[in-house]
């Protein structure tokens, strides 16, 4: 069988493949390292849109921080039924109920129901946010309730804790205040009262909506004394440092709202502070 042989390459253009070879990397790496005009997803977003997503992403977390350590409000489940004792709701000298109560919006945010009072009447120098976006604010008392139901933490670090005569937040629409009006002025006030509460479908109140009378407390020392709770923990809440209250701009900011064009430029403002802070 005939046999083949390779031709030897010259020295010099030995030389000359080396060398290529081993400039390509140089000039490979320079240029993509030089390369901006990448097309990317319209979901991906850099420049002005990209730190707004991280000015967004920090008023979240600073709205996280905010709101660790407060007190849950009252929830029933529906079909279901609990216990609490009221901390709060005195009678004025009308003869009426004395509370806290102010306008909230409820609305879905991130995938989860969210609280936000309404700016409207706290910030008159320009429209609620949400209001524009066409959510309608509700109407809310708010009381500090003891809750007897034990319950099972289902989520952090102390998941699958039993806490029982825990204080809570009782945030409810007026027909609730109404019917607990009428209770107060039965009972000479709410405070110190125990009701056993029972709530209906999903479309009843998440306070529950009939509200049956166990007894009443004359004073907090005997709630104490009962429950073996420290005195700090009857006492009825700072609803100012509880509830949080938000600016037009801080609510735009979380995307909680709807911004108005004639105030896109205090928007632009609260946005580009936080970006600064990154």
């Amino acid at each position: 069988m005939a046999l083949s042989f390779a031709k030897k390459t010259p020295a010099a253009n030995v030389a000359a493949q080396a060398s290529a070879a081993a400039s390509t990397p140089t000039q490979v790496s320079k240029t993509a390292l030089a390369a901006s005009n990448v097309v990317a997803p319209s979901w991906m977003k850099k420049g002005a849109e990209a730190k707004a997503y991280l000015a967004k992403e920090e008023a979240k977390a600073e709205e996280r921080k905010a709101e660790a350590g407060k007190l849950w409000r009252y929830y029933i489940k529906p079909e279901s039924e609990g216990q609490i004792t009221f901390l709060d709701g005195a009678l004025d000298a009308a003869n009426d109920l004395d509370i806290f109560m102010f306008y909230e919006h409820r609305i879905r945010l991130n995938g989860e129901w969210e609280n936000f009072i309404c700016t409207a009447e706290a910030d008159q120098s320009q429209p609620c946010p949400i209001c524009e976006s066409g959510d309608r604010s509700a109407l809310v008392g708010v009381m500090t309730v003891i809750d007897h139901k034990a319950h099972v933490i289902q989520n952090g670090k102390n998941a699958g804790k039993t806490i029982q005569n825990t204080r809570k937040l009782f945030v409810a629409k007026r027909h609730t205040i109404d019917l607990l009006r009428k209770l107060a002025v039965k009972r000479g006030g709410l405070a110190g009262c125990t009701f056993d509460v029972m709530r209906g479908n999903e479309k009843s109140p998440s306070v529950g909506e009939n509200f049956d009378f166990v007894q009443k407390f004359t004073n907090l020392g005997e709630i104490v004394a009962k429950y073996e709770m420290k005195p700090e923990d009857v006492q009825p809440a700072n609803y100012g440092e509880e509830i949080r209250f938000r600016t037009p701009e801080e609510l735009i900011v979380l995307g909680a709202g709807k911004a108005v064009a004639t105030h896109a430029g205090a928007t632009k403002a609260a946005s580009k502070s936080l970006s600064d802070e990154l």
